[in-house]
């Protein structure tokens, strides 16, 4: 087999997390090569919803979280390029009484947090979100959260990641990880061996089986999330709306367009790298997104698509390194809600490779919760 350049980190996976831990490596001056098996940012980071929220995390991940959303605002400058960010806040709607007090419980602890969030209720609510439906009693709002388009922030990431000196291996599979004594020493690819110091797992949909490569068993399952689009209607609705009681994550994008997503699944062909619709998610989304927004009756279908996802067993993502291999990271099972925490993944897989210890604590993320 052929031998690639050697590198001190192999990043797998060019979806938004591989892409900005590249990006943070190499701005670094850490030589870093990323291995990617299709394009970038074609997978989970193509049918993902974009929300940019802190609010209704995890206690777990909120302060990676905190400090992402703190990025969000530079890194159209800092990345030299349109990501389609806004910052124009997040609402979690709530329909019914037996739901508040649970929802304004969770406010109260976020705000404990440090997190600036508020309740607003009926006018108030139908002010701030126009178009609401008027059953529609209160909200939890953070204006602070934001949305972006996760394909163009991988490629802007992965981009920025090249000027500092990243290697890009696009369509390019993993085969094998190279292991010595318990340590990482290089990765096999369709392309030819590369060796290095450091594996990054965000292989996503793939870091399974790609940690099963090293004889680790990662706790996530592959999901197909099902994203629509709508055609282009006058601009309305400025933030990015939830809703306890329905599956659903709606904005209005900057063509006029609204992208639903909110977790409803189609079938995973993971052999064939992808997944398909299924008309019953189709249906059920376009009744759940259409009762919180009935504008949404008045527009039309454009397209419906699916996107792989690892979900992890609790739902909340799987950061840092493998005890039985040193040198292997793992920034994988964001279970489809990590895109807003990538400029901090980036930032915390960048000091586990340089320090060892992360500035955002992360133990309760390891893999050894599960353990």
């Amino acid at each position: 087999m052929s031998r690639l350049p050697g590198v001190e980190v192999v990043v797998i996976g060019a979806g938004v997390t591989g892409a900005a831990s590249a990006y943070e490596l190499s701005k670094a001056g850490i030589s870093t090569a990323i291995v990617e098996a299709g394009e970038v940012g074609s997978v989970a980071s193509g049918a993902s919803a974009g929300g940019v929220r802190q609010q209704g995390r995890d206690p777990r991940e909120l302060p990676i979280a905190i400090k992402a959303i703190q990025r969000w605002p530079h890194l159209e400058q800092e990345l030299d390029a349109d990501l389609h960010y806004l910052q124009e806040g997040h609402v979690n709607l709530v329909e019914f009484e037996a739901d508040l007090p649970a929802v304004e419980a969770r406010v109260k602890r976020e705000q404990e947090s440090g997190l600036d969030i508020e309740m607003v209720y009926g006018k108030d609510l139908q002010e701030l979100v126009p178009g609401v439906a008027p059953h529609v009693i209160a909200g939890s709002y953070c204006s602070t959260d934001g949305h972006a388009m996760p394909p163009w922030v991988a490629k802007a990431y992965t981009r920025a990641a090249v000027r500092h000196g990243a290697v890009l291996y696009q369509f390019t599979k993993v085969t094998g990880l190279m292991i010595e004594q318990d340590r990482i020493t290089g990765v096999e690819t369709s392309q030819g061996t590369i060796a290095c110091d450091w594996v990054i797992n965000a292989a996503g949909a793939w870091g399974r089986e790609l940690a099963q490569l090293a004889g680790i068993d990662l706790p996530v399952e592959t999901r197909a999330l099902q994203m629509l689009l709508t055609e282009q209607m006058p601009p309305k609705l400025k933030q990015v709306l939830g809703c306890v009681s329905k599956q659903v994550s709606l904005k209005q994008i900057p063509t006029g367009s609204y992208l639903i997503g909110g977790g409803w699944d189609g079938s995973v062909y993971q052999d064939r790298r992808f997944g398909r619709v299924r008309s019953g998610s189709i249906s059920g989304s376009a009744a759940h997104s259409s009762t919180i927004y009935p504008l949404l009756k008045q527009s039309r279908l454009l397209r419906a698509w699916t996107g792989l996802e690892a979900i992890a067993t609790d739902g909340v993502p799987i950061i840092g390194p493998v005890p039985e291999v040193q040198g292997l990271l793992i920034a994988c099972g964001f279970s489809g809600h990590g895109f807003a925490l990538c400029p901090q993944i980036g930032v915390i897989m960048r000091e586990f490779v340089s320090t060892g210890e992360p500035s955002t604590p992360v133990d309760e993320l390891s893999i050894e919760r599960f353990r």
